[in-house]
């Protein structure tokens, strides 16, 4: 739980108070970027009072940073990735997304104030490396950044239970912003967790049109927003170049990576968005705009 400082006075989740959501949805300063922060694991056992806490400061911190973490990719494509539109793009990630299960998800929150010092990690129960297709490279790595598979199937979250309760929170009202980092898929993932695991939409512009339904018109791809800076690379690379630091947790979990993703954000505001009309860059998700 956290302190009464944190929540009390705190107003409704914003799908039932519409008037508490900040206008317009970027205009942050970096004030709170570089303090401590923590990554709250989130399992069965505390799901739903982990879920209350992210709702009652929702309100405060209405911009969603989503990481994901999943067991690599098994498709690929011929055609070198320098060459794919997004058409082809969005083929591939679809092939991935369909077969493949979805093992964590991190959320960050920022806001006018900066960003919140807690991060959430969403352990997601349904994956057994013995069973479901993987890329090996992938699980070996996760399993040297601390990721416990056995752990993940007896504990974890049941992906059904997940989607009730991102929907209840008042992640699913469509008044907030939702930012990633190369956020395909990561945003691809957490539509196909909350449409029960059904397949993604055959063409790009029904995935675009579904991610607009779940999640609003105010998303943002942080790579994007780094490239229009004349920043290149990923995640660890950008925040070198911008001097961010981990502010908690290892790479590649992914409520350590959704704070990371979130400084940069919060950086890169500060430093190169104060006189520019970042909104213009809402809905550009790269490799698929």
């Amino acid at each position: 739980m956290y302190s009464k400082s944190e929540l009390i006075h705190v107003p409704p989740p914003p799908c039932s108070r519409p008037r508490y959501v900040m206008a317009p949805p970027l205009v942050f300063t970096s004030i709170g970027a570089s303090m401590n922060a923590a990554v709250r694991d989130v399992w069965a056992s505390n799901f739903d009072e982990e879920l209350s806490n992210l709702s009652a400061v929702l309100p405060r911190y209405p911009c969603v940073c989503l990481d994901t973490e999943f067991p690599g990719a098994v498709h690929d494509s011929d055609m070198p990735r320098y060459m794919r539109g997004p058409r082809e793009s969005y083929e591939l990630v679809k092939r991935n997304v369909d077969d493949l299960k979805l093992l964590q998800v991190g959320i960050a929150l920022s806001g006018p104030a900066g960003r919140f010092p807690i991060a959430w990690q969403f352990n997601i129960r349904g994956f057994d490396p013995a069973l479901h297709p993987h890329a090996p490279a992938s699980i070996a790595m996760l399993r040297e950044q601390g990721m416990d598979f056995a752990m993940l199937n007896e504990f974890g979250i049941d992906p059904e239970d997940f989607a009730a309760g991102f929907r209840r929170s008042g992640l699913a009202c469509g008044w907030l912003t939702w930012t990633a980092f190369s956020g395909s898929y990561d945003f691809g993932y957490l539509a196909k967790a909350l449409t029960g695991g059904q397949p993604l939409p055959d063409t790009l512009d029904g995935f675009l049109a579904l991610v607009r339904r779940l999640f609003g018109h105010s998303l943002f791809d942080v790579k994007h927003l780094a490239r229009c800076c004349a920043m290149r690379g990923g995640l660890e690379q950008v925040a070198t170049a911008l001097g961010v630091k981990r502010a908690a947790g290892r790479a590649h979990c992914a409520g350590s990576d959704s704070l990371l993703t979130t400084d940069v954000l919060l950086l890169m505001m500060d430093r190169f968005f104060r006189n520019v009309d970042v909104l213009a860059h809402a809905g550009t998700i790269v490799d698929l705009t």
